[in-house]
């Protein structure tokens, strides 16, 4: 048997297998017998007709054809052991010649991606860090009052008045259109508002302020050109606000916020905690705005060759996260898609481009984890797993680090070499190797309040600040589905 490759754009080899007259004729007896066992032949009983006999009775055209698939399916397993070829992806046959000689297929095989790293270490990208000023931390310290908040039913219905809590059913159209579809005849979701002009968009709160329960409010408000929504930036947006219920907002007394919060200490002591957590996600959001744009320029300078199969895997796992929010929400996949008049084919299109920028990402960093020879020690092993742990209460703390050394073994290396791969980009970006000799950092200091970061008090999603940002914590999650449990935060605020 002869192998010639051949290689092709995307990372498919096309093999071309040049067969034996003798392996020819061996799948044709096999052939002959199978024929002969599935086939009644006048004069002979099932599966005792000679192959002559089949040959004269189907044809030998038919004999080939029935010999192809196993033929092929044998010589193409035999040629990838040959050449040793390990497959990307699902092959495709894309010729077949096999009635005369030369006796031959080509197969288009995808294989693994091709990946050129340029002279990374030469390219650097500098470190700008952030100053934490007053009014970050006064904000920092009203989050911390915020969690304590009491709400109080009012004692005689009057308009919503500044620092008030609305619970409303609110609808938003962009362009005459709902933002969020819903089965038709719906009511909008119930939510809460809370009557501030610092957490609503511009032109909401005054439209809201001085409504009554029971009413319903219909507001257009001009969009921020920067709104974390792509699709309003800039827009007029019509909110429908079925207003349910207002509430008064209860803040405790300053002096009270450390017995709250379970601090021993003063106020002032309790500001420079904050302070200094404020100083740590300031540091380490420089941090990441270095390693994002630094891993930018490297993916952006990189030579890639990469198969279509593993986009597509790429696209599928990024749908599969989606619909596992959809259930865990008590909402089938089925059910979104026929709400969006879409099927799952055309959202796994849609998602191709974002997949395939997240396989080159992923495919330079693997490189540069290789090439820098990164891996975890059995102490680094041991660290991890106590600093994952330590999340949880005591009672089960022991049951989660046996499920990270046995269940999630692998997720534990994982999250040792990108700890170890942050600190190294972040030495090769800024040329600085002071943050190769850094202590392991705390898993996420910013989360130091039930997982509300200190530097965004509230997420409004549309309704609110244009740099609202949502937070996860993928250990966590990835824990509570191995143990059945996670650790959960719980709100302080309060109903009288």
């Amino acid at each position: 048997m002869k192998v010639t490759t051949e290689k092709k754009p995307r990372s498919i080899l096309a093999l071309t297998v040049e067969l034996e007259k003798e392996q020819i004729e061996k799948a044709l007896d096999r052939a002959a017998r199978r024929m002969s066992q599935k086939y009644n032949i006048p004069g002979f009983r099932k599966g005792k007709a000679p192959r002559f006999i089949i040959e004269n009775y189907f044809g030998r055209a038919a004999i080939l054809d029935e010999a192809s698939e196993d033929l092929i399916n044998r010589a193409f397993r035999d040629a990838l052991d040959q050449e040793q070829i390990e497959p990307y992806g699902q092959p495709s046959l894309t010729e077949v010649s096999l009635a005369e000689a030369p006796y031959q297929f080509t197969v288009e095989v995808p294989v693994a991606p091709t990946v050129r790293l340029p002279d990374y270490r030469a390219i650097h990208v500098p470190f700008t860090s952030v100053e934490v000023t007053d009014d970050m931390l006064q904000r920092a310290m009203d989050v911390r009052r915020e969690r304590h908040v009491v709400l109080r039913a009012l004692e005689t219905p009057r308009p919503a008045q500044q620092g008030d809590q609305l619970t409303v059913e609110l609808e938003t159209l962009v362009d005459g259109k709902p933002l969020d579809e819903r089965p038709e005849g719906t009511a909008p979701p119930q939510s809460t508002l809370v009557l501030d002009p610092d957490r609503l968009v511009p032109g909401l709160y005054e439209g809201l302020l001085g409504m009554n329960a029971n009413t319903v409010a219909d507001i257009t408000a001009r969009m921020p050109d920067d709104h974390s929504n792509e699709e309003v930036r800039g827009k007029d947006v019509r909110f429908v606000v079925n207003i349910l219920d207002i509430q008064e907002r209860l803040l405790p007394e300053w002096d009270e916020l450390p017995t709250l919060e379970n601090f021993d200490g003063t106020l002032e002591e309790l500001r420079e905690k904050t302070r200094g957590e404020l100083i740590e996600v300031a540091r380490r959001n420089a941090e990441d705005e270095t390693i994002d744009e630094y891993v930018r320029q490297v993916v952006a300078a990189t030579e890639f060759d990469i198969p279509d199969a593993l986009i597509e895997r790429e696209a599928d796992r990024l749908l599969r996260q989606r619909e596992a929010e959809f259930e865990r929400y008590g909402v089938r996949p089925e059910q979104v898609y026929e709400i969006q008049g879409k099927k799952r084919e055309d959202l796994l299109e849609e998602l191709k481009p974002q997949a395939e920028e997240r396989s080159r990402t992923n495919l330079v960093l693997s490189k540069i984890v290789s090439a820098e020879g990164l891996s975890p020690d059995e102490d680094e092993i041991d660290q991890e797993v106590e600093r994952l742990a330590a999340a949880y209460d005591e009672a089960r703390r022991d049951n989660v680090k046996l499920t990270l050394r046995t269940d999630l073994q692998s997720f534990v290396a994982s999250s040792v070499i990108d700890r170890k791969l942050r600190r190294r980009l972040l030495v090769i970006a800024t040329g600085d190797p002071s943050f190769e000799q850094q202590a392991q950092e705390a898993a996420a200091p910013a989360e130091t309040m039930a997982g509300q970061s200190l530097e965004e008090p509230v997420n409004e999603e549309m309704t609110g600040s244009p740099d609202a940002t949502d937070r996860a914590s993928e250990p966590a999650a990835i824990l509570a589905d191995a143990t059945g449990e996670a650790g959960t935060s719980e709100s302080n605020t309060r109903t009288e």
